[in-house]
């Protein structure tokens, strides 16, 4: 086996096509994305008989708690064998870089290996661990009638309510109404929200092959919900949400929306990201958990992500990421 560098975007994004549990996270845009932002990346291939057996994008993120390694849902392999290859290649650009740590979201965890080089259970809660997808093969009724009773009332019901609209934009101005709104939204609920750079960033990188879209919903031309919809390798991706609290369904007309518009685009799957990983009712996603699973859909779970510390300084981060929760 040997380590190639890809350089070719088709090339790239078709040999993910092979996996079910493919996500955006592993598309050639989300490493422009990275590059826009101001990381370092690589993006590699472990070759066998002339064939590619793996890929993976590397990005270094420099922050004040250490540079680091980061792959996200990769390296995606075929077998084992380029996984382990893989891994100890990131290993020797780290080593290289002169990093703090690597860490890894793997959608499959071969946890033998991970074990053997070292790596533990991280103590960040940036990558889902579990997911939601909805197979959007079926027609619209279909659809509908795979949804819990009071998602499928409150869907039809805002059909007929004509102080509400929803619009799906392209328009790179309408990601003000979103930030705002997003910013609203991280208030009452309490998370960091996203930067407007990062923001503009992603949704420039993904427009340029018009693979994203905002969803807005308003009621009463007031925008009150939104929905930041990537569309990438035959899925729709819920990647960014925000709402106000309301009597009228906006957000569920704003999630059909975003229904209809993947069938458009002939996407077998919409992915609802993520997930609570549990039942517990406690946890800060358990509502968004319930609204979700109201629309149908079969769960996905992913491996946790797990840190090779390579310095004496990672003891800094784990404390610094446990505490942030």
């Amino acid at each position: 086996m040997i380590i190639k560098d890809i350089d070719n975007k088709e090339e790239w994004d078709n040999f993910f096509l092979f996996f079910d549990k493919r996500t955006f996270l592993n598309s050639w845009n989300w490493g422009e994305f990275r590059m826009n932002l101001g990381s370092k990346i690589w993006r590699k291939a472990v070759i066998k008989d002339g064939r590619i057996q793996a890929l993976f994008l590397i990005s270094k993120i420099n922050s004040k708690k250490g540079s680091f390694l980061l792959l996200s849902h990769c390296p995606l392999s075929l077998c084992k064998e380029s996984f382990k290859e893989a891994m100890e290649e990131t290993i020797s650009i780290a080593k290289k870089e002169r990093v703090v740590f690597i860490r890894i979201a793997p959608i499959f965890n071969y946890e033998d290996i991970l074990n053997d080089l070292g790596f533990k259970i991280s103590p960040s809660s940036v990558f889902p661990v579990k997911s939601l997808e909805l197979n959007l093969i079926p027609d619209e009724d279909a659809i509908l009638s795979g949804m819990r009773k009071s998602t499928r009332y409150l869907i039809k019901k805002g059909l007929k309510d004509k102080s509400i609209k929803v619009l799906v934009s392209d328009d790179i101005n309408d990601l003000d109404l979103f930030y705002n709104l997003q910013n609203k939204t991280a208030e009452k609920q309490g998370f960091k929200p996203f930067s407007h750079n990062y923001l503009k960033n992603e949704f420039e990188t993904f427009l340029k092959d018009d693979q994203v879209r905002l969803i807005l919903g308003y009621h009463d031309q007031k925008c009150i919900a939104a929905a930041f919809i990537i569309f990438w390798g035959g899925k729709a991706f819920y990647h960014h949400g925000a709402s106000i609290l309301s009597k009228v369904p906006v957000s569920y007309l704003v999630q059909w929306e975003v229904i209809r518009e993947a069938k458009r685009r002939g996407c077998e799957k919409y992915n609802f990201w993520a997930i609570a990983p549990s039942d517990d009712p406690n946890h800060r996603w358990s509502g968004l958990t319930r609204f979700k699973k109201g629309f149908g859909g079969k769960e996905i779970e992913y491996s946790d992500t797990v840190d090779l510390p390579l310095s004496r300084r990672y003891l800094l981060t784990y404390w610094f990421d446990k505490l942030k929760g």
